[in-house]
C-alpha cells in the first residue's frame, strides 16, 4: 500500500504544472492569452516549489486535499481571484498577511489545515473565507478586521466570543457552529449580519436583544 501511495503523488517538476491549466482565454487588453484556471485537487502534492512562477496569470487556483507543509510559493499569483487551499498540513499563512499581496482575491478556503491562530489577513477584496476545523482559539494581534468580508466560516474551532471577530461592517454571514461561544454579545462588530449559525456551542441562555435576522 505504502508503495501504491508513492506512485499516485505529483511531484511537480519544471514545466510539469502547465499539464493541469484549463479554460484559455484571452486578455481584457486583447495583447495575449493565458489559462485562467490551475486544479491540482487530490494529487498528494507536497511542496510547490518554484512551479507557481510558471502560472502567475492564473485566476482560479484549486490546491485542495494535499500534503502542502508551505506555501509561500503562491505569492507569485497575484491575479487570483479564488484560491482552494483546504485539507492540507500548512501551520502558517504569512503569505496572506503582508499589505499589496494578491489584491483581486475574493475567494479563500484555508479549513482543515494545522494553523494555531486567525491571522491578520491583509486581502484588500476579500468576500469569503473558511477557516473552520482547525482547533482556533485565538486571534492573531494584529487583527484589526476586514472592510469587504461578506461570508466568514469558523466551524469547529474553540473561538468564546462573536466579538472577538471584531470590525467587520460588510459581514453578512457568520458561521461558528461547534465552537465554545458562552452570549450572543458583540454585535456591534457585525452591523450587516443577516445569517447566523451557532449550533453546537456553549450557550446556555438568551439575555441579550437580538438583532432581527433572516
Amino acid at each position: 500500500m505504502a508503495d501504491a501511495a508513492e506512485e499516485t503523488k505529483l511531484v511537480l517538476k519544471p514545466g510539469g504544472v502547465k499539464e493541469y491549466l484549463s479554460n484559455f482565454t484571452q486578455s481584457s487588453d486583447y495583447e495575449t492569452f493565458f489559462y485562467q484556471d490551475l486544479i491540482l485537487n487530490n494529487r498528494r502534492v507536497e511542496t510547490l516549489a518554484k512551479s507557481m512562477e510558471e502560472v502567475k496569470e492564473v485566476r482560479k487556483c484549486d490546491l485542495g486535499i494535499n500534503n502542502l507543509v508551505d506555501v509561500s510559493a503562491i505569492r507569485d499569483m497575484q491575479q487570483l481571484v479564488y484560491l482552494n487551499l483546504s485539507k492540507n498540513k500548512v501551520k502558517t499563512f504569512a503569505v496572506f498577511c503582508t499589505d499589496d499581496l494578491f489584491p483581486n482575491l475574493k475567494w479563500l478556503d484555508i479549513s482543515n489545515n494545522k494553523i494555531t491562530e486567525f491571522p491578520a489577513l491583509k486581502l484588500a477584496k476579500l468576500e469569503y473565507l473558511d477557516i473552520g476545523y482547525n482547533k482556533l482559539e485565538k486571534i492573531n494581534e494584529s487583527w484589526v478586521g476586514h472592510p469587504t468580508l461578506r461570508i466568514l466560516k469558523t466551524i469547529d474551532n474553540k473561538f468564546k466570543s462573536i466579538a472577538m471577530l471584531k470590525a467587520m461592517p460588510k459581514l453578512e454571514e457568520l458561521y461558528m457552529g461547534n465552537n465554545m461561544v458562552t452570549a450572543l454579545s458583540g454585535w456591534e462588530t457585525i452591523p450587516a449580519v443577516k445569517k447566523l449559525h451557532l449550533r453546537r456551542n456553549k450557550i446556555e441562555k438568551v439575555d441579550e436583544e437580538i438583532l432581527p435576522l433572516e
